[in-house]
């Protein structure tokens, strides 16, 4: 790879980075304040926690219509059209079954299972919404090797203000529940429109199993890690809802979206730039275990950050989903601050493992992501189960949480450990390039907690103010001083040719 050619990928990376940062920003923050109106305004713990049952599953639906194929367009470089249509008439014959397989089946065995008919139609229309995808999936997947990052991230923008807009809209006009259906099916209608606008492409009438096989088994291969990726994300719901029921399963899904939710958005900052980006240096050992570093130390930074101030500001944030307080409520959202500093454990983790698939996957060894997956879903299935039944009695939903801290660091660790042995490095490495940005982040953790003391009479909106401000401060000096990482640097590194 010449000289040239790694400065327009670096310079590309940077700018995609960027622009990933400001959509991933808006979309979390966007998404926040969608649930902080709903769940706040117009529906009760029982509605939400029935919602959820539904809701969180539409990744996993999402991940499994795609059949992995978007990611084999950017990772080969043997396109032809016959290949390409060949790929959307695949995808196309995915979507319908699966929206077949929701009306009859799925639907209708969640609903029956957890004792909610609704549960089954919410379903049966967001299965719909996978149907219209095949408008953009792969026109999307082109810009995306093609490293258009700023033009994505301007579609993504616009789409999740509609997103906001209908969801909003349809909860403030009395749809209830049905406003997270409504949500979606804007945004991937602007979507649609968005990328065939600035990439229009259009199938031919052909179908060629032979071209289309080998992209298929790619692509299954690194679409079963994402499905067990979102499944192991999905049974924890499922087993709170089951066990505590839909009132709990409200408070978890809050305390999981503050801090979960969040952590994905960050991580797809960088995820999103990470697969063609080590898909186009897989050839040079050297340069992807450097760019596995910088992507590592990018996730981190934002996510000790983000991890401190909920960590110490747990209830000063929960506070803010109670505007509603219904009478009869056996408990309200600030209830669930122990399982959002469970949780942060898991998100910081999650800033180092989210890099790591897009790796190995980059590098053509998406067997080994589907390895790392399959001892997540395992394991946390496992002890999901296990403390439910042991600790359920005494912790209720916290116990779920608490399974989430046994068992994933498991599973993390695996993948450290085949990431590693790729690279033909010992996986310590990893740990001693971070320890300093750890060492940052846990000191301004302390910090704000100090304040948070300091500031325990005064209004929460101060106290929280403090917090935040404190850990700003802290964390941006002690960076500074000890990793060279300030709004300088990052700027540098931005606008670097």
């Amino acid at each position: 790879m010449s000289e040239h050619s790694d400065t327009n990928i670096k310079k590309s990376v940077h700018r995609g980075i960027a622009w990933a940062s400001l959509a991933s920003s808006l979309v979390g923050v966007l998404d926040i304040v969608a649930t902080i109106l709903i769940v706040g305004l117009w529906l009760t713990k029982e509605q939400f926690g029935v919602a959820v049952l539904a809701i969180s599953v539409f990744p996993v639906l999402d991940i499994a219509t795609d059949l992995g194929l978007a990611a084999a367009v950017i990772q080969r470089d043997d396109h032809s059209k016959s290949r390409i249509s060949t790929v959307f008439w695949l995808n196309l014959a995915m979507s319908v079954s699966l929206f077949a397989l929701l009306a009859l089946g799925i639907g209708p065995l969640i609903a029956h299972i957890q004792g909610k008919d609704v549960i089954a139609g919410l379903l049966t229309a967001y299965g719909a919404k996978l149907i219209w995808q095949n408008v953009y999936f792969l026109p999307y997947a082109l810009m995306k090797k093609e490293l258009r990052f700023k033009e994505l991230s301007v579609i993504r923008i616009i789409a999740n203000f509609a997103e906001f807009a209908g969801k909003v809209g349809a909860a403030a006009g009395g749809l209830g529940i049905w406003c997270f259906i409504v949500g979606p099916l804007c945004r991937v209608f602007v979507t649609g429109i968005g990328v065939q606008i600035r990439h229009p492409w259009r199938p031919s009438f052909v179908f060629k199993w032979s071209e289309g096989w080998d992209w298929a088994k790619f692509g299954l291969k690194t679409s079963a890690h994402k499905i067990l990726f979102r499944f192991y994300s999905v049974i924890d719901k499922q087993v709170v809802g089951f066990y505590f029921g839909k009132e709990a399963l409200a408070v978890y899904s809050v305390a999981y979206l503050v801090v979960l939710e969040p952590a994905l958005v960050i991580s797809e900052i960088v995820v999103n730039v990470a697969f063609p980006t080590f898909a186009k240096l897989k050839h040079s050992t050297e340069k992807l275990y450097e760019q596995l570093i910088s992507f590592c130390k990018m996730n981190l930074v934002v996510m000790l950050l983000f991890v401190g101030i909920i960590f110490v500001g747990a209830e000063e944030i929960l506070a803010v989903f109670d505007m509603r307080k219904d009478a009869d409520d056996l408990a309200h959202y600030t209830s669930g601050a122990p399982i959002i500093r469970l949780l942060c454990g898991i998100a910081v983790l999650r800033a180092l493992s989210f890099v790591i698939p897009p790796f190995l996957d980059g590098v053509g060894r998406p067997t080994l992501t589907l390895v790392y997956t399959s001892v997540a879903a395992v394991a946390l299935t496992f002890f999901f189960l296990i403390f439910a039944n042991l600790f359920g009695d005494h912790l209720g939903a916290n116990s779920v949480a608490l399974g989430w801290l046994a068992g994933y660091p498991i599973a993390f660790g695996v993948l450290v450990w085949l990431a590693f042995t790729i690279l033909e490095m010992p996986s310590y490495k990893l740990y001693t390039r971070l320890a300093g940005i750890a060492g940052c982040g846990l000191a301004a953790t302390v910090s704000a907690a100090g304040a948070k003391w300091a500031l325990a009479d005064l209004h929460i909106g101060i106290r929280f103010a403090g917090i935040v401000v404190t850990m700003i401060v802290v964390y941006g000096a002690l960076l500074s001083r000890f990793q060279g990482i300030n709004i300088r640097s990052v700027r540098s590194s931005l606008s670097s040719d």
